[in-house]
């Protein structure tokens, strides 16, 4: 049995929680962290889209990091990373640790990378590895895999502006996942979502648009290495300007240029009435709509100038040193 701790950003440990709740296991939460006692932390993994990380975790009761070097405990900690390197690519090492250019902890990580054949470094390394101190017992943590899990091996392609595909997943959870949904992606860029919401299960239907040619060509290559070329139909369309009937979408995504690597502040003042006044054509009666942006404040006044539309429900979260906003909308009902 291992002890599995998993991390995600700020804001969407609700969403973790949703899929371990799925999954039936008990966990412990602790600020953006869940933990699970699990037999197969990598099979398990598989199944989890809004975790970002999975370590192991071991716990001593001893006074001082130097301790973990005694054979009793020193043992086992190589036992453990060697079981991690044994299932995967891993050339590297490297120590996340308070003190960590100390001399007892540089002698931890040197010693454990020659034990293991690997190369200790001072940048991400494969093989991460934590040490830190909890209610007086020093605890060990392995990353279970060469990268985060939020690095989904479908991403041949990156770029510029891309969601975090674990937001993305989170997005999914909080539009909810029927068979039955059309599905559209507004300004889909690289497809991220189309492809985390095919992940979580089918839909009648699923479409992405973007103007962008350089996008979709990105958005193919990464449908194409998701498995899902047959089930996403990406279209070169005007988003503002769909040539789709009234009404005939179920299920909307929109993740809005935040204004710095993709459009700027005053492109996204006319871009954003225009998308969602097409987003409120376009949803059915009973549709439903997500919307991520870390305009916040255009967005919100947006919403209230659009009366046909209403924000329900919001989750804010914090990515690569900003916090957008994820909201859902729903059409205004009689």
């Amino acid at each position: 049995m291992y002890v599995l701790e998993f991390a995600t950003w700020p804001g969407l440990i609700g969403a973790l929680c949703d899929e371990l709740d799925g999954l039936q296991l008990a966990y412990i939460v602790e600020g953006n962290t869940a933990t699970v006692d699990a037999y197969d932390p990598w099979r398990l993994s598989d199944k989890l889209r809004c975790a970002q990380n999975a370590f192991v975790r071991l716990s001593y009761d001893v006074p001082r990091p130097k301790a973990l070097l005694g054979q009793q405990y020193w043992d086992e900690i190589v036992a453990m990373a060697l079981d991690i390197v044994g299932r995967g690519a891993f050339a590297t090492i490297n120590l996340d640790a308070a003190g960590a250019d100390s001399s007892v902890m540089q002698r931890i990580v040197t010693t454990l990378g020659t034990a293991l054949g690997l190369t200790a470094v001072v940048d991400d390394a494969d093989l991460q590895m934590r040490i830190r101190q909890r209610s007086g017992y020093w605890e060990v943590l392995f990353r279970i895999r060469p990268r985060p899990l939020g690095t989904r091996a479908w991403r041949v392609c990156n770029y510029p502006g891309a969601l975090n595909a674990v937001v993305a997943a989170a997005m999914v959870r909080f539009g909810g996942v029927y068979p039955e949904d059309r599905i559209v992606n507004l300004a889909c860029g690289s497809g991220t979502i189309l492809i985390e919401r095919l992940a979580r299960g089918p839909a009648a239907h699923a479409l992405g648009c973007d103007t962008n040619a350089e996008a979709l060509a990105c958005a193919r290559q990464n449908v194409s290495a998701a498995g899902n070329t047959k089930q996403i139909v990406l279209e070169q369309w005007d988003a503002t300007q769909t040539p789709l009937p009234d009404a005939s979408v179920d299920l909307i995504y929109i993740d809005l240029p935040f204004g710095q690597l993709i459009g700027t502040h005053h492109t996204n003042l006319t871009l954003y009435p225009a998308l969602l006044y097409e987003a409120s054509r376009l949803l059915a009666p009973r549709g439903r709509m997500v919307v991520i942006t870390h305009e916040i404040r255009l967005l919100r006044s947006v919403l209230e100038e659009i009366v046909t539309l209403q924000a329900t429900d919001e989750v804010q979260v914090s990515v690569g040193g900003m916090a957008p906003l994820m909201v859902l909308i729903e059409p205004v009902r009689p």
